[in-house]
C-alpha cells in the first residue's frame, strides 16, 4: 500500500515539476533557481534537491533495497541543507531529508573550521561526510549519472551488526537473504543486513581534511563503521578511516582509502565468552576519476572483511568481501547524455557442515545504462535499464526500468 502511495505520489510531483517549467519556458521566464539561496550579506546559504524516481517492483528480488528499507528505484526524496558561517573560519552544516515523505532524518550535522586562511587544512565534527571511497562523497545522489546506486555502496548482504549465526550453516541458509536476515543469537527478529560500505548514512565522528597542490589527505574517527554508521556509539569501539587523493593532471583524481572499526554491537559481544577476539570490519578501497571533452569515466574497487563469530563453535570467521564497478557517462550535446555501468560484488568461501565450499553470500553483477536530458543545468530527467544476475536466491535474474526527475540548488 506504501509503495503504491509514494509511486502515485512521486508521478504528480514529477508532471508538475514539468508542467511548472514549460510554462516557464513558454512565458520566457526562468522560475526554478539556478543556485543556493543566500542572506545574511552571503554568511548562510540554503540549498535543497527533490528527486523522484518511478520503477518496477522489487519485492520478490530485493536487488535495490537500501539500509533504511527503500526501495532506490522507486523512491521519492526531499532534501534541505544550509550552510551558516558566523565567523571567517566557522561554518556550521546541515542536511536533513526525507525519504518517501516519511520521517525527517538529519542526514548531516557538523562544525567545520578553518584555523588559518592561508592553510587548506580544516576540522569537522558531527555528522560529518565519508572518509572513505569516492561514490558517498559526492555532494549530490544527482552527480551520479545513473539512477541505481554501486553494489558496495547498496546491495545488503546477510550479516547484521546485532544478531550473529550459531555455526557456518546458519550463515549459509541466510545466503542472498540481506534484505530480511535472521539468526539464532542475538536479536530474534528479521531485519535488513549491511552493505560493505552506506552510501544513506554518515557516520558521527571528527575529521581532518588537508590539501596541498596536487595532494589531499583526510582522516577521521567515527563511532560506527563503513557498513553501519551510528549517531551515537553502540559498542565502546571506534572506526579509524583515511584517505589520500592525487590530482596529478587537470581531470585526473585518483585516492586509495583504509577503515577499520569494530562493528559488532555491543548487545551481542556480550553474549560472547570473556576475552574473544576483536571483531572489526576493515576495508580498503582505491577510485579513479578522468574527465575530459564529453567523457567522464569513474571506477572503484572495495574489499571488505568482517569478523563475526559463531556462538555454537566458540570461534571466528573472516568474511571478506570485493566490490568492484566502472561507469562512464558521454555528452552528446549539452544537454543530453548517455552513461553505462558494469558492477560486481563478489564474496569468499566458507566451508559448510558437509564439506563442500560455498561463498558465505550470493555473488552478484550488474549493468545498468541511461540517458538523460538537462532541462536546465540543474534539473535532469532520465530513464534507465537494470540488469541484475545473481548466483543464489529465490529470484537469481531480474530486469528493472525506471525514470527519474532530479532538480538541486
Amino acid at each position: 500500500m506504501r509503495d503504491s502511495t509514494v509511486t502515485t505520489t512521486t508521478s504528480r510531483l514529477l508532471c508538475l515539476v514539468l508542467f511548472v517549467l514549460l510554462i516557464s519556458r513558454s512565458a520566457g521566464a526562468q522560475t526554478l533557481p539556478y543556485g543556493p539561496v543566500s542572506a545574511l550579506d552571503g554568511r548562510l546559504a540554503v540549498g535543497a534537491e527533490v528527486v523522484a524516481t518511478v520503477g518496477d517492483h522489487d519485492e520478490t528480488a530485493f536487488f535495490n533495497y537500501t539500509d533504511y528499507e527503500r526501495n532506490v528505484l522507486r523512491m521519492f526524496r526531499l532534501s534541505l541543507s544550509a550552510a551558516w558561517r558566523p565567523f571567517d573560519a566557522v561554518a556550521l552544516i546541515a542536511d536533513v531529508r526525507t525519504e518517501d515523505l516519511d520521517d525527517v532524518q538529519a542526514y548531516a550535522a557538523y562544525i567545520r573550521v578553518r584555523p588559518w586562511r592561508s592553510t587548506a587544512l580544516d576540522f569537522q565534527a558531527g555528522r560529518i561526510p565519508p572518509t572513505f571511497g569516492a561514490f558517498g562523497r559526492r555532494a549530490y545522489s544527482t552527480d551520479n549519472p545513473l539512477i541505481g546506486y554501486p553494489l558496495a555502496y547498496q546491495y545488503l548482504t546477510s550479516l547484521r551488526p546485532d544478531a550473529i549465526p550459531a555455526t557456518v550453516d546458519d550463515l549459509l541458509r541466510m545466503r542472498a537473504r540481506g534484505w530480511q536476515a535472521s539468526y539464532p543469537v542475538g536479536a530474534s527478529h528479521p531485519a535488513p543486513g549491511v552493505p560493505l560500505l552506506s552510501a544513506f548514512r554518515w557516520d558521527t565522528g571528527v575529521q581532518a581534511r588537508w590539501r596541498e597542490g596536487i595532494l589531499e589527505l583526510s582522516g577521521a574517527v567515527t563511532a560506527g563503521t563503513l557498513s553501519d554508521p551510528q549517531v551515537s556509539d553502540n559498542n565502546d569501539g571506534r572506526q579509524v578511516s583515511g584517505r589520500l587523493a592525487l590530482s596529478p593532471i587537470t581531470g585526473l583524481t585518483m585516492g586509495g582509502s583504509a577503515a577499520r572499526g569494530e562493528w559488532l554491537d555491543s548487545q551481542v559481544s556480550e553474549l560472547l565468552p570473556a576475552g574473544a577476539r576483536s571483531h572489526a570490519q576493515t576495508a580498503v578501497g582505491a577510485d579513479a576519476e578522468y574527465s575530459r571533452d564529453h567523457w567522464l569515466l569513474r571506477a572503484e574497487i572495495v574489499w571488505s572483511r568482517w569478523v563475526v563469530p559463531l556462538a555454537a563453535e566458540a570461534s571466528d570467521v573472516d568474511l571478506d568481501a570485493l566490490g568492484t564497478w566502472i561507469e562512464g557517462r558521454y555528452r552528446l550535446t549539452p544537454r543530453i547524455f548517455v552513461a553505462a555501468r558494469l558492477d560486481h560484488l563478489g564474496f569468499s568461501e566458507v566451508t559448510a557442515s558437509t564439506g563442500e565450499r560455498v561463498t558465505w553470500d550470493a555473488p552478484t553483477t550488474r549493468v545498468e545504462t541511461s540517458a538523460g536530458y538537462y532541462l536546465q543545468r540543474n534539473l535532469v530527467v532520465r530513464a534507465a535499464v537494470q540488469f541484475n544476475d545473481r548466483d543464489g536466491g529465490r529470484v537469481a535474474r531480474r530486469t528493472y526500468f525506471s525514470g527519474q526527475i532530479a532538480y538541486w540548488f
